[in-house]
């Protein structure tokens, strides 16, 4: 492993760590979990998982049968309406959206990184989540059963038929295409983990910020190398 230049140490040293074991859910959980160690240094991985293992805990409780309608149900009610996590419509490109503790503190953050919390805990009650890397939006694509429901977290879990969601890329990209849900290709938690790292990229060169361009360059490069 190579000595970061700009990135935190421990953030660094986390992070490839972490990349070889993306293929599972907590290897996406405590990559991007690394990548905000460089901004928030205090920030343990540890309590972060524990964050998420409580939310799932709280559903559980509510369902005895493991009904995945049940399930998906009281995952929708404690994520949107009792914990209220939302997107950040009014400082979108505020840094900190990017930050998981931050967006599970706050209950707010960027369509990704809702997306990622709305993935862990659905996958620790037992249902089965892909994220759909949509132009422009991230999404998730929730399978109840023999069925397949497209969730907008950034909008409070709204659930999106395929008209809808071409409604809803068009507002971002200006070109509506109507894709069956089907069909929708699923990010790989390599591709989620880059897209965190490029928005932040991207953020940090609207700010004028290189030292952040730099560290987060370092994250990305690494990730690239043991592709």
């Amino acid at each position: 492993m190579d000595v970061p230049v700009h990135c935190r140490s421990e953030a660094y040293r986390t992070f490839c760590h972490e990349i070889e074991h993306l293929d599972e859910s907590h290897g996406l959980l405590n990559a991007v979990v690394a990548v905000s160690m460089h901004f928030l240094p205090n920030t343990e991985v540890r309590t972060v998982q524990l964050e998420i293992d409580e939310i799932a805990a709280r559903i559980l409780s509510r369902v005895s049968s493991g009904n995945p309608r049940a399930l998906a149900a009281h995952l929708h009610h404690v994520l949107f309406d009792e914990l209220g996590f939302h997107g950040d419509a009014n400082n979108y490109f505020n840094p900190r959206n990017s930050f998981l503790p931050y967006v599970l503190e706050s209950k707010q953050g960027l369509p990704i990184t809702l997306t990622i919390i709305y993935k862990l805990v659905a996958e620790r009650i037992g249902l089965e989540v892909d994220g759909i890397s949509s132009p422009g939006h991230f999404l998730a694509r929730l399978r109840v059963g023999e069925d397949l429901m497209i969730v907008d977290p950034f909008f409070g879990g709204d659930v999106l038929n395929s008209e809808e969601l071409a409604d809803r890329v068009a507002l971002t990209t200006g070109q509506r295409e109507v894709v069956p849900v089907d069909r929708l290709p699923s990010a790989t938690n390599r591709q989620w983990v880059a897209r965190v790292i490029a928005n932040l990229i991207h953020i940090y060169s609207m700010q004028g910020c290189p030292q952040s361009i730099a560290a987060m360059s370092e994250l990305y490069d690494a990730l690239k190398v043991t592709y």
